[in-house]
């Protein structure tokens, strides 16, 4: 690819490729982001134009602009003699807003859904300090809000393959945290991670030190990379109590297992189960799901891939929350779903994503307005790199 390619597409401008570098160099600042749109098309048209429980890719038969996202981060520059301060502050305005309101803010004072029936808004995904710590092979201390280490799939767009996400991400894992995260790495091959959240409504998930102080949970997890059978291992979990009106414990963990199978062959297989234990009352509540994902590079600028996933919501707790359209709780279900597509970089600054999702529910009509138990989509979006 030529020099000129590989330049992301703000870079073009007169004057901004130096200032961005100035930055870096001066101050150790990353100023960075990018633009994410598409559309799903479904064959139902639903009377709603809400894809039922599919999230981000959520509105049926029209545009979405899903994340304006934009980001400053500096480095607290890793000298493992001498102590660091960095951290980093995330901006989006778009649909995907709704899903990372990880101020929790319910009433609209940080984060707002003012514009197209509330489907726009504002969000801060993130906002915190880290501190490097020269102990050992140095630790890094963050403090405030950051996305979740649990599981594959997350809220930035350029991070996933595919337009949709799955359910294990959208219903079985948490998008973010308010608190305190530790990393370490303890050797070439294990990482570490430990951090106390708080901000429930659900165990710490998704919430702001301006609720729920005392709501304290646990997150943390080991990675394991394996150079010699080109493999990585994460195990990740979260614990913590639900809220302060209702006794209970949330428990989750994860499992993510990527391995290389040859030079173009990509495969990434997950495992998730979380259980709901409350003392108040009899009922508990279970959720689970194995999703793989398998990869072909192709060439370097397009590649093909398929996503399976069965999720089984067992007590009908968790297909529903978070969703823009609100879903009817209390069914229990298996959610199964099927996508293929491709990944294609025309330049080094613009990724186009078609695909095709097949999904089924076996336990209630989930689908086009409640009438259906299967669902198609067809969707394409794009991501723009600045």
């Amino acid at each position: 690819m030529a020099l000129e390619d590989q330049r992301e597409l703000l870079d073009f401008l007169p004057g901004f490729a130096a200032t961005r570098s100035d930055l870096n160099q001066n101050q150790g600042l990353t100023i960075d982001g990018w633009l994410n749109a598409g559309v799903a098309y479904n064959p139902d048209d639903p009377n709603d134009n809400f894809n039922g429980p599919v999230g981000f890719s959520d509105r049926a038969n029209e545009f979405q602009l899903n994340q304006l996202y934009l980001y400053v981060e500096r480095d607290p520059e890793n000298k493992l003699e001498q102590w660091g301060l960095g951290g980093r502050l995330d901006f989006i305005f778009g649909s995907d807003a709704f899903y990372t309101r990880s101020m929790g803010d319910l009433s609209d004072h940080w984060d707002s859904h003012i514009l197209h029936q509330r489907i726009y808004g504002i969000a801060f995904p993130q906002a915190y300090l880290d501190i490097f710590a020269p102990i050992g092979h140095g630790l890094h201390i963050q403090i405030g809000e950051f996305y979740t280490v649990v599981g594959n799939e997350t809220v930035t767009a350029p991070d996933n393959f595919f337009y949709s996400r799955s359910y294990t991400m959208q219903f079985a894992e948490p998008f973010s945290h308010t608190g305190l995260l530790l990393r370490y790495q303890l050797s070439d091959h294990i990482d570490l991670t430990a951090g106390a959240v708080t901000g429930s409504p659900f165990a710490g998930w998704d919430g702001s030190f301006q609720h729920h102080l005392d709501n304290w949970g646990f997150v943390g997890g080991v990675n394991l990379s394996l150079p010699q059978t080109d493999t990585s291992i994460a195990m990740t979990g979260t614990h913590g109590s639900l809220t302060d009106s209702e006794e209970a414990d949330v428990n989750l963990y994860s499992i993510v297992i990527k391995q290389d199978l040859a030079e173009n062959w990509h495969l990434t297989l997950q495992h998730d189960y979380g259980w709901l234990d409350r003392t108040s009352a009899s009922h508990k509540a279970e959720w689970y799901s194995v999703l793989g994902n398998l990869n072909y590079d192709i060439r370097d600028d397009l590649g093909l891939g398929i996503r399976l996933e069965w999720f089984r919501d067992d007590d009908g707790e968790r297909v529903g929350f978070p969703a823009r359209q609100p879903v009817e709780f209390g069914h229990a279900a298996h959610y199964y779903a099927a996508t293929f597509g491709a990944n294609w970089k025309p330049k080094a600054w613009i990724t186009v994503r078609p695909s095709i999702r097949y999904d089924i529910s076996d336990g209630w009509k989930a689908f086009d307005s409640g009438t259906s138990k299967r669902q198609l989509l067809l969707s394409t979006d794009f991501i723009l790199n600045f």
